[in-house]
């Protein structure tokens, strides 16, 4: 997946939970250290959501 912060890419940290109608997963980049969330829908990507600082 590609990080919506800087376009590098990132790799899944293996955390899923449920968040309403969402299946989500963790994300963090290898090029700019950021974290963030993927949102998906029917299993397809709705969504990404960076982490608080």
């Amino acid at each position: 997946m590609k990080c919506p912060v800087c376009g590098g890419e990132a790799s899944a940290t293996g955390k899923e939970w449920k968040f309403g109608q969402f299946d989500a997963k963790g994300y963090k980049c290898g090029s700019c250290a950021k974290s963030f969330s993927g949102y998906y829908k029917a299993g397809k990507l709705s969504h990404t959501v960076p982490k608080a600082k």
